[in-house]
Parts: C-alpha cells; sequence; structure tokens
C-alpha cells in the first residue's frame, strides 16, 4: 500500500514483475552453468596407444569375462576359451604365455568355464554353471578345493554364480561375493525378493544374501523372462563398498561389505531420456535380439582405482539397420554406448558419446596408465577374428 492508500500503480506493477523476471532468469542461468561445470569436468579421450594380443585357430575371441592380474610384479592378462581353457597373455609383450585346459566331468572336473576370477597364478577360482559350487585351482588345473554354498542362514536355496559380463565374482579375503539370477525357489515372490547377490565365507561356506533385491518395473509382470531388456544390473567393488547400477534405473547404490549401509546416488545418462523394456511375444529370436540392441539400458559399473573414478556404461537408444546377426552385434557390445564418469563421491563430472560400431565394452580393463577398450567389433573395417586389441582411453580434465 502506497502513502495515498491506493495500491501499486499498475506501471510500477508490471516493473516489479519484469525484474522479478530477469532475475529468475539469472539465477537460472547461473544454476544451469554451474551444474554443467560440475558434469563436465572430465571426458575420456582415445590415446595412440593399442594393444594386439594375437588369436590362435584354436581360440576364439572372448565375449567377456577379462581378468587381468599381477604376479612376481608383472601384468598379466587372462580370458576363458571354448569353455574348457583358461588362456594368459603377457601384456608387456603382448604374447600368449600359457594355456591351462581343465578337466570337465569327473572328480577333477570344473564343467564348462563361463567365467572366473583370478589373484595370480596359484589362486583361481571358477564358479560351476549347474551347481553352487567354487572350485579353487591354479594353472595346472588341479583342484585344491571345493567350496560348497547350497544354503544361506535362513535356509535359502542359493543358485550358481551369474555371467561374468555385467557381475564377476569378487574375492574379499576369505569371502567372494557373487551375484544371484532371479530366484524361482521363491516362487511367487520370484520378482520382488530375489537378492541381488550372497557373500560366502570360503572357511564356512555359510552365504549371506543382500539386502538389494532385483528391481523390475512392472507389478506382477508374470513374463519377466521375455523382457528383451531385463531387470539385471552391474557390481563392482572400490575397496570399501559394493557399487551396483541396475539397468534400468538412473540411480546407482552403494553397499557396505557387513551389508549393513545402503546409499544411493542419481547417475543419469544425458543420452538416456528414459531406459525402457518390451515383452515380445510371438518373434523369433533374431527380432528380440535386435531390439535387446535398440533399447536404451544401462551396463556396467566399474572402479579405476588409479584415478578414483567410476565408469558407468550406458547404451542410448539407437536404430538398427537389417544385419545378418543380432547376436554377434550384441557379443560386440551394440552399437553406440557412452561411459558416465563418477567421483569418489558419486558426482558425475563427465559424461563420453563413443563413435559408432567402433569399440566393444563388453571388454575392458584398468591398468595404471589408463582404461583399455577392445576394438574388436565385429562392424568394423579393420575387425580381425586372429588378434584381440585393444586401445587406451585416457580421463582427460577439461
Amino acid at each position: 500500500i502506497n502513502q495515498r492508500g491506493k495500491g501499486l500503480d499498475p506501471m510500477d506493477l508490471m516493473k516489479n514483475m519484469i525484474l522479478l523476471f530477469i532475475i529468475g532468469i539469472i539465477l537460472l542461468l547461473h544454476s544451469c552453468a554451474t551444474e554443467s561445470s560440475i558434469k563436465d569436468t572430465f571426458l575420456l579421450q582415445p590415446t595412440d596407444t593399442y594393444l594386439n594380443f594375437p588369436i590362435d585357430e584354436d581360440t576364439r575371441l572372448p565375449k567377456y569375462c577379462l581378468w587381468t592380474f599381477e604376479d612376481a610384479g608383472k601384468e598379466y592378462l587372462a580370458f576363458p576359451n571354448g569353455g574348457k581353457e583358461i588362456l594368459f597373455y603377457d601384456i608387456e609383450s603382448e604374447s600368449l604365455l600359457k594355456k591351462s585346459e581343465y578337466m570337465f566331468e569327473g572328480v577333477d572336473g570344473v564343467g564348462y568355464i563361463h567365467s572366473f576370477a583370478i589373484t595370480d597364478f596359484d589362486h583361481i577360482y571358477i564358479p560351476s554353471m549347474n551347481e553352487p559350487i567354487i572350485y579353487e585351482t591354479d594353472t595346472t588345473s588341479r583342484i585344491r578345493t571345493k567350496i560348497r554354498y547350497g544354503k544361506t542362514d535362513k535356509g535359502l536355496h542359493l543358485l550358481p554364480t551369474e555371467f561374468c559380463i555385467n557381475s564377476p565374482m569378487i574375492i574379499l579375503g576369505d569371502h567372494f561375493y557373487i551375484s544371484q539370477y532371479r530366484n524361482r525357489g521363491l516362487g511367487e515372490k520370484c520378482l520382488t525378493e530375489s537378492p541381488r547377490g550372497v557373500m560366502i565365507d570360503r572357511i564356512t561356506e555359510k552365504g549371506i544374501i543382500t539386502p538389494l533385491k532385483y528391481i523390475i518395473p512392472v507389478e506382477n509382470m508374470q513374463d519377466a523372462h521375455l523382457l528383451t531388456s531385463g531387470d539385471g544390473g552391474s557390481v563392482c567393488f572400490d575397496g570399501e563398498n559394493l557399487v551396483y547400477s541396475y539397468e534400468l534405473i538412473d540411480t546407482v547404490y552403494t553397499l557396505s561389505t557387513d551389508f549393513s549401509v545402503i546409499k544411493k546416488y542419481p547417475a543419469k545418462s544425458k543420452f538416456i531420456e528414459e531406459t525402457k523394456f518390451e515383452v515380445v511375444r510371438n518373434a523369433t529370436l533374431e527380432q528380440k535380439l535386435k531390439r535387446i540392441c535398440e533399447l536404451p539400458i544401462y551396463g556396467n559399473i566399474i572402479y579405476d582405482k588409479y584415478r578414483d573414478v567410476y565408469y558407468r556404461f550406458t547404451f542410448p537408444e539407437v536404430e538398427m539397420d537389417k544385419e545378418k546377426s543380432y547376436l554377434d552385434i550384441f557379443h560386440s557390445g551394440r552399437k553406440q554406448f557412452s561411459i558416465i564418469i563418477l567421483d569418489k563421491n558419486m558426482n558425475i563430472v563427465g559424461e563420453t558419446l563413443f563413435p559408432e560400431y567402433t569399440y566393444n565394452p563388453n571388454l575392458v580393463f584398468i591398468r595404471k596408465d589408463g582404461l583399455y577398450l577392445s576394438i574388436s567389433h565385429v562392424k568394423r573395417l579393420d575387425f580381425d577374428e586372429n588378434t584381440l586389441r585393444f586401445q587406451k582411453i585416457e580421463l582427460v580434465e577439461m
């Protein structure tokens, strides 16, 4: 009210509204600039450094499950071949060092080798695909110990470990962490109560399931096995916590190793507006694979201990052309992906989109000098099935 007891003059009111509007725009621009400066601090930049590992005629290019480890001060690369052996390469010389072949059946049999974990040449751990057993062995293929983890302390029957493409077995001193599939033994609660993983005491062979469950964004989904993009995810270990990335959820979760503390952090890709899934009926396998390669999801999350950051792989929505084999495209890491960079406090500090049909994000490892991404993609013009190739990617501050 002014001194004459009347309302504000219409011109003064309009001036105030314009002033408030301008202030609001300034604050919004400042907020966006601040957000952009936080999120775009780092990028991943390809270098001219390559590694080339020869693949002989008896070896298939790996589709997943790469391990690097040190033994006597040297670095080595290992991966399974054909379900029956593990190959070891000297990273420095880029040469095949050894093939360790394992028995499939019998007392010393380990079954089909789909994944494994390794700390050195004397400690290799192979999880069974068919039974809840982990075989402790070495490069001589001799089984030292069979670690059985059939039930939890509450009587839940556990499952063989999940495929290594997203969730490798993690060695934590005298414990193993392994991921779990959706547990059909839970009946109607399978879709809501299946644990994401289990911590196994290798001495007592007892398991404790995670408080984190599978997350399915549809209630009472009875046809979950038909989802073209599923309810799975990825897990890594950063030295203190287990870190989870779900396929269909923007959020990243951390879980303490005693399972007592759960935290969650926003980690949305700027290239994914919204994740999607579909239930496809009456479709061929190739048609389903095509949709899997097209739909937007989140992939692996891995920890870079040398730079104290996390890399969350994402797959934006794409359109696929007619292909001879969508399975080959899927095994090569789909068409396009990006990598979200998260700092030690789980803040997004950058995201890099990689060119189409150039890298294979299923095959990746980290060294002191950088991140190594496979360039063995079936759609590359220089693709060579006789060489497993990697290119060094550097984390660069902008």
